[in-house]
């Protein structure tokens, strides 16, 4: 027996031109990870948006409420106008009324001004209670709000 001679292409050093090496393959999973560590945070940003709306919404809803509360305690007098739609309080010599504007419920004092004090507003309701009003609103997520501020002076009556 003789002794056998292997083929040039069948050696090492020649039988993997077209394959990855370890290198481009570290390297494309190294570009891999870096979309991966970037996309990442976009979708995280993307998903707690609406939480972070809802915490807005929460914290608008309480200083629209201290808000309210305030001018309530000092106001002499409290009615209903258009149909119950219209909140309207006098103090002193101002008549401020609070009143649905588009999505929004505004207050303006001496059918003057344009002061937005809660956004993303569905329906709202005021009824008048002794010395006291009662609010509820529902936005545009489903949620209802509702609230009741008491005066602190008697109020006077309608004539």
């Amino acid at each position: 027996m003789g002794t056998q001679t292997v083929p040039k292409w069948k050696l090492a050093e020649n039988s993997n031109e077209k394959a990855f090496t370890l290198i481009e393959a570290l390297f494309a999973l190294s570009i891999f990870m870096i979309i991966i560590f970037f996309i990442s945070p976009i979708f995280h940003l993307l998903l707690g948006q609406k939480e972070s709306q809802v915490r807005l919404q929460a914290m608008e809803w309480e200083v629209f409420c201290n808000q309210l509360k305030k001018e309530i305690r000092l106001s002499t007098q409290a009615k209903l106008g258009s149909g119950g739609v219209r909140l309207i309080l006098t103090k002193d010599s101002e008549t401020i009324s609070y009143e649905r504007y588009e999505t929004y419920l505004r207050r303006r004092v001496n059918s003057t001004g344009h002061e937005i004090v809660l956004q993303n507003v569905s329906q709202y309701s005021f009824i008048l209670l002794p010395n006291a009003v009662k609010i509820t609103v529902i936005d545009k997520w489903g949620k209802e709000h509702s609230v009741i501020a008491y005066s602190l002076v008697e109020w006077k009556k309608d004539t």
